[in-house]
């Protein structure tokens, strides 16, 4: 059964439940949601002054991410956190989302299901499988291989097994057209993901995988692109092209130096906080 996490205000839960009626109503939401094979709770705030100012903060590790376990899927994800927000009655309160990479996508895929007064998307991937073939196309493709490997101490045999195996099935981009996972339906758990079925996963995800390009065209709701200076996960001037066609605006943080803003989240939360703060 796929797992999740939700913690809101500091508090866990990983159940259906009406949990949080009984916190203070807040004005406004702030939903995180990381990208894929990232954790919701590396993204440093200080809960305390958001709760002065009435916010709740509501981080979301969806199936296999943080502490969760299961098969990736944007869709089920998404449908397990709007049941969420309404068994909580959250889903008439205004809402701000912060997504980055695959978690911008989702929250564009959220649509109009949620009243968001603005989206932030941190190097969202407009296509999942043209990422892949980025990846592929400028050899960068380690990065995600590096992804998808087991890394525990305990089964270093068995993780070399699966480390060769993954290199050989993925380390060209065939499989990405002929759809042939075999002898990929193993567990895959590192300090990033923990996955059931790693066929399973790359099926969900890339076979034939989602493109939010006409969404974030049609977007209506606010919404702001935030851009490191080099991404080799996704092309920069594709989005930023679409953005610009979308009339949307784009920011370029100057510290932000690879696609997963390492060291250069708190540039980015001071310019969302400027913003959601009263």
């Amino acid at each position: 059964m796929n797992d999740f996490e939700l913690i809101v205000n500091g508090y866990l839960s990983n159940q259906y439940r009406d949990s949080f009626i009984g916190l203070p109503r807040p004005r406004l939401l702030l939903l995180i949601w990381p990208s894929t094979g990232g954790n919701a709770r590396s993204f440093r705030i200080k809960e305390s002054e958001l709760i002065s100012q009435k916010i709740m903060l509501i981080r979301y590790n969806p199936t296999s991410h943080g502490n969760s376990f299961g098969n990736y899927n944007p869709s089920d994800s998404i449908d397990q956190l709007m049941h969420f927000l309404r068994l909580n009655h959250l889903l008439e309160i205004p809402l701000v989302g912060i997504g980055h990479s695959g978690g911008g996508a989702a929250l564009v895929m959220l649509g109009n299901q949620l009243k968001f007064l603005k989206k932030y998307l941190l190097s969202p991937i407009l296509n999942s499988r043209l990422s892949l073939e980025y990846l592929y196309e400028n050899r960068n493709i380690d990065e995600f291989l590096k992804l998808i490997i087991s890394d525990s101490k305990n089964n270093e045999t068995e993780n070399s097994k699966q480390r060769e195996v993954i290199y050989s099935r993925l380390a060209d981009p065939s499989w990405l057209y002929t759809a042939n996972l075999r002898d990929l339906n193993f567990t895959v758990k590192n300090h990033r993901i923990h996955l059931a079925d790693l066929a399973t996963f790359l099926r969900n995800l890339f076979i034939p995988g989602f493109d939010i390009t006409e969404q974030i065209l049609n977007n209506k709701s606010p919404m702001e692109i935030f851009l490191p200076k080099e991404d080799k996960w996704f092309p920069r001037d594709r989005t930023i092209a679409i953005g610009k066609q979308a009339g949307i605006k784009i920011s370029e943080i100057e510290s932000a130096k690879d696609h997963f803003f390492t060291s250069s989240w708190l540039s980015v939360w001071q310019k969302i906080k400027s913003e959601i703060f009263t």
